[in-house]
């Protein structure tokens, strides 16, 4: 059928676009304080709707600041049942359009007036339309244009804003070929999106579409357009490495001879310097490697720890043609390790005549779940009817495939509009056993270009999947570099461990039942397949059984989670963040509820074997079926194949977890008093031997480095809990002068942490030493309760003075709060454990850091627990040197550089009052110090920021 055109071309109508600025964020406790609106076609500005509204409060000190409207203005203001009749005639029946629309309609429908006009959202088209951008704030998107918006904020303005992205926007996606705006139209069409209008105008701007012609391109291409062929072409391969089969070793003379002045990294890279630790770490990775030794090197911020062993690293791979791993903890340094230092590394050896840097090849592998499953793309294409947050995504991808060679979720932002989930739906995470070797596939290509790479940059998560797997994820390799090895245990506890919550069940079987589950799909299937009735009632049949199977399975989960729920209560200690936790230990096995637990695990079981069978069944009947034009077949299948893997795995968990529980496992329960839901944890009491057996003991050498890798001047408390053994040892300060960079502050009378005094002292703290810093401060938490406490106390007073108070959790993000804080520092960022490490704060953008409590375990943790037993002096052997190894990494984020400069202040009277205090202090690099009363701290921050002290 051909659909006629039923809107008229985006620039062909007037649109208004329209802001509220309000009190607060919420419909219901808050109230609109200015309206905004542009009424316009195209380019053009027809007219314009301003008004301020009383909303009968006073404004917040900080709407007052961040809108600039004043008290006076909105006092003097008509109340919104004055101005809502003259607004609504100015939009009369034109389509809508706003930034975050739902936003603004929200607060407009609780003051009466409901819009039912055609509507778009620009953050929708701008989300979808630049895959990439890092962020969609419409000041963000301003800038980034280089549009006008000269008062952020304020209604007129951002509406002014709105109309040109919106212009922008428009006139990007009508660039896009016909069939891709029709498909994204359709994937609207089966949504309640709000992109659903402008996509049909737009189709009507490039002419009638036929659907069924749609469809049949479809089935040529694969998957909603996209152009498979040309998706291939850009995975290209590299040639298969060759291994020497006499190795060569490294010239440790040349490898010092490069980091030293006038080598070839001087030349190379703007002012670079040579570091005596730098040197010696790269010599001592070098020995490591030829050697085949084991090495762990701490190297203190500023050594430049990265090119140290990437040097040693590259140079043997080349020479030998073999594979060097490197994991980190986290992505974003796998991202600069990839796309800077490698590639300055590169340039450097290109001033070698020994080597041929351009050979070096180098590649980025990550797990499963940061690729694009084009399958699984088609699949969730395929389902009727979509939600809006599939639709969005669905479109995003659309646009991102036409450019994307590495399908990797890093290329895009999934934005906080809940694009996290349909993700998990579109990765290869699910992916257990792919089908087909045939058409493009983004993770084959990425593990196909780390077989033909000298360098391969994973991550731990990768790096101990692999494991798990047994070495089937990541390519085969002999030398190994961990860095940010200091959170190797953590990464492992994670991964050889599992979580079994409630809601894991419950969205198991949601997706194999109602009307898009999987189940209905296998009968859908047939639809476009002619002469299978009997296969087609066939596997109806099972899937009827199966349907009617679950409601028994949901009951018995539900049974025995409210037996381990009984068994809860009558146990449990209030764990962190209002999270009921109980461990499950051999006694709390031997209770009588326990037992009640076991016998609904029975029932349970018994029902997932059931499944399991029943699901085989439903994938045998429709084996042999690949080329009798089911709908999405391939697709379908491999949700089967994840389907019975999923099935499988829960129950092995479930049956570990209540009756059959490992000698060295710790288990423990725990409940959400916010969602309700009941999951079961397993973690392992010991990751040393698995690490030393299944990881280290395979490799010919394995580099762990790190710039907090020491407690007390001592590798022990790290080698004992990996399991690294027998290795060389290196420990490098920093290159900084830190007695001149840095002082540590310690007030003398701040009141113990358990006092009633301490959170109005540590108020106060913060005050006075982001007064005297103009901002530019930082406070560590250990607790998000008394962070919150904090922002609620001092936001007034710091903003009275100029200062804004960005709080996590609070006001947003912590990549987020970490921009707005780079682009004006003249604030305070309260932040817990996402802000400890990993954030770099260089310059003048922070002077002051503060760390409310020493970082010390939670001791009813059920990890930290089982652990602590394993000692004679648990809190000296076990809690000291972790929280040690966490006060050294929150201290690192004040001194990034030689140049900067600030004040270390450690609100914990315990690192001065107890005897374990100092061993905190010895393990901080040399500082001046300074002991003061906590009414002098504001003029000591004061003076050391502009005065050198003492060093202690």
């Amino acid at each position: 059928m051909t659909l006629l055109p039923q809107h008229s071309p985006p620039f062909e109508e007037v649109w208004v676009a329209l802001d509220l600025e309000t009190t607060g964020l919420s419909p219901k406790k808050d109230r609109i304080i200015e309206i905004g609106a542009v009424k316009f076609q195209g380019h053009e500005v027809l007219d314009t709707f301003q008004s301020f509204v009383n909303p009968g409060r006073r404004l917040s000190p900080f709407i007052r600041q961040f809108t600039g409207i004043t008290q006076a203005q909105v006092n003097e203001a008509p109340p919104f049942s004055s101005v809502v009749g003259q607004f609504a005639t100015f939009i009369g029946s034109s389509p809508v359009v706003g930034h975050n629309l739902g936003f603004d309609l929200g607060f407009l429908e609780a003051e009466g007036l409901k819009l039912s006009n055609p509507r778009c959202d620009t953050w929708d088209l701008t989300f979808v339309m630049r895959p990439g951008l890092p962020e969609y704030s419409l000041s963000r998107l301003a800038s980034r244009m280089s549009l006008q918006h000269d008062r952020p904020h304020r209604a007129v303005d951002d509406a002014l804003a709105t109309k040109e992205v919106f212009v922008t926007m428009v006139e990007e996606a009508s660039r896009l070929d016909l069939y891709t705006i029709a498909e994204m139209s359709r994937l609207a069409e089966r949504s309640s999106w709000v992109l659903g209008y402008v996509l049909k105008g737009l189709e009507s701007q490039k002419g009638s579409w036929n659907h069924g012609a749609a469809a049949a391109q479809d089935v040529g291409t694969g998957a909603a357009g996209v152009d498979l062929k040309e998706i291939a072409s850009r995975l290209h391969q590299r040639r298969s490495l060759r291994a020497t089969k006499e190795p060569v070793s490294l010239d440790l003379d040349v490898i010092a001879s490069m980091l030293r002045s006038g080598g070839p990294f001087s030349r190379s890279i703007p002012a670079f310097e040579e570091r005596t630790e730098q040197v010696e770490m790269a010599l001592a990775v070098g020995r490591a490697i030829n050697e085949g030794q084991r090495l762990i090197v701490e190297a203190g911020t500023g050594v430049g720890k990265s090119l140290a062993y990437l040097l040693p690293a590259a140079l043997y791979a080349l020479m030998n043609d073999k594979r060097v791993v490197i994991s980190t903890n986290t992505i974003n340094l796998q991202e600069q390790l990839a796309n800077k230092d490698l590639p300055d590394l590169v340039s450097a050896l290109r001033y070698m005549d020994t080597v041929d840097a351009d050979e070096l090849s180098f590649t980025q592998l990550k797990g499963r779940a940061n690729y694009l499953c084009l399958r699984r793309f088609g699949h969730m294409r395929s389902s009727d009817p979509l939600a809006d947050n599939e639709a969005r995504l669905l479109a995003k991808a659309m646009v991102w495939l036409k450019d994307t060679s590495t399908g990797d979720r890093s290329e895009i932002n999934l934005g906080n509009r809940n694009s996290a989930a349909p993700w998990e739906r579109l990765s290869a995470q699910g992916a257990f056993e792919c089908l087909s070797t045939g058409g493009p596939c983004f993770l084959r290509a990425a593990r196909e270009r780390a077989a033909a790479s000298h360098i391969v940059v994973v991550n731990h998560a990768l790096l101990l999947s692999d494991v798990i797997a047994g070495g089937t994820l990541i390519p085969d390799y002999d030398i190994l570099i961990v860095d940010e090895a200091h959170h190797l245990e953590d990464e492992a506890t994670r991964h050889f461990g599992f979580e079994l919550a409630q809601g894991r069940f419950d969205e198991f079987l949601t997706s194999l039942s109602g009307d898009r589950g999987l189940l209905n799909e296998a009968v859908a299937a047939f639809r476009t397949a002619s002469g299978l009735l009997e296969r087609r009632e066939s596997v109806q049949a099972v899937a009827t059984n199966v349907s009617e199977h679950l409601p028994r399975l949901r009951d018995s989960l539900a049974q025995m989670y409210a037996a381990i729920k009984v068994v809860l209560d009558e146990s449990a200690t209030e764990g962190t963040g209002q999270v009921q936790e109980l461990r499950v230990t051999n006694g709390v096995r031997s209770q009588p509820a326990w037992s009640e637990a076991e016998i609904a695990w029975q029932n349970v079981d018994i029902l997932l074997s059931e499944l399991g069978s029943s699901l085989k069944r439903l994938y045998g009947r429709l084996d042999d079926l690949a080329n009798a034009n089911l709908l999405n077949y391939d697709g379908l299948m491999m949700e089967l194949v994840n389907a019975q893997q999923t099935n499988a795995e829960l129950r092995q968990r479930l049956t570990e977890f209540v009756p059959h529980p490992e000698p060295e496992g710790i288990y423990w329960v725990t409940n959400s008093s916010r969602s309700g839901d009941i999951a079961l944890h397993m973690a392992p009491l010991h990751v040393g031997n698995t690490l030393e057996e299944s990881l280290f003991s395979l490799k010919e050498s394995v580099i762990m480095t790190s710039a907090t890798l020491s407690a007390k001047g001592s590798f022990s408390h790290m080698v004992e809990r990996t399991g690294f053994s027998d290795a060389e040892e290196l420990l490098l300060g920093s290159p900084f002068d830190y007695p001149r960079a840095a002082l540590v502050c310690v007030p003398q009378d701040m009141p113990e942490p358990n006092s009633w005094a301490y959170q109005g002292a540590l108020e106060q703290a913060v005050v006075d030493a982001a007064d005297a810093a103009e901002g530019r401060t930082m406070a560590l938490f250990t607790s998000h309760a008394s962070l919150q406490a904090t922002a609620k106390a001092i936001r007034s007073q710091l903003q009275a003075k100029g200062i804004r108070v960005m709080a996590q959790g609070l006001d947003g993000s912590p990549a987020q709060l970490l921009r707005r804080f780079l682009d004006d520092p003249k604030a305070v960022l309260l932040g817990t454990s996402s802000f400890w490490e990993g954030v770099d704060l260089a310059g003048d953008v922070l002077k002051v850091l503060l760390v409310s409590r020493l970082p010390f375990s939670v001791p009813t943790d059920p990890v930290f627990a089982a652990r602590s037993e394993l000692y004679e002096s648990s809190f000296n052997q076990y809690a000291v040197p972790q929280a040690i190894l966490r006060l050294r990494q929150g201290f690192g984020r004040l001194i990034r550089t030689k140049t900067d400069r600030g004040v270390a202040i450690i609100l914990d009277k315990r690192i001065s009052s107890r005897g374990y205090g100092k061993a905190f202090l010895s393990s901080l690099p040399e500082t001046a110090y300074a002991d003061c009363a906590l009414q002098d701290l504001k003029n000591v921050v004061g003076d050391w920021l502009t005065v050198t002290s003492t060093v202690r």
